[in-house]
């Protein structure tokens, strides 16, 4: 008598389609893992804060003066379009660049956006008063429009 071996169905483990799914399922569920840890390093690694900077380019693009005040070096290696360049711990020269009128929108960003910070106390303490912390170069590149 001769046997016969009965056909998988196929829903069967191991068989047919099944059996491909499970291996380029987990290819797939790992490379979103690795694209989510790439964007969490990313995200770690900008300087400055997202938040500000996007609000920082509602202000330029309603015609805000733009300064930035990092140091020659970091300015020659990469800045925004038409910001004048005035490091932060020139005072005067700040305050001659935004004039007269103390209420003028002045959006200033430097690295991390501290060196800003005291060049903003500085030109409150002469009654400038319209003085935005845009944070640093990175995040405002990142948000840019």
């Amino acid at each position: 008598m001769t046997q016969t071996t009965p056909k998988p169905s196929r829903n069967s483990p191991g068989t047919g389609k099944a059996k491909g799914r499970l291996p380029r399922l987990l290819t797939n569920l790992a490379a979103l893992v690795l694209l989510a840890l790439a964007i969490g390093t990313l995200a770690q690694n900008l300087r400055g804060d997202p938040d500000a900077a996007r609000e920082a380019w509602t202000l330029i693009d309603q015609g805000a003066l733009v300064i930035d005040v990092r140091s020659p070096e970091e300015y020659a290696a990469g800045h925004l379009e038409g910001a004048l360049h005035i490091p932060y711990d020139q005072t005067d020269a700040l305050a001659e660049a935004i004039g007269e009128d103390r209420s003028r929108p002045v959006v200033m960003y430097c690295g991390s956006g501290k060196r800003v910070g005291r060049a903003i106390d500085a030109l409150e303490a002469r009654g400038y008063e319209a003085l935005f912390n845009a944070s640093g170069l990175d995040a405002l590149e990142a948000t840019r429009p």
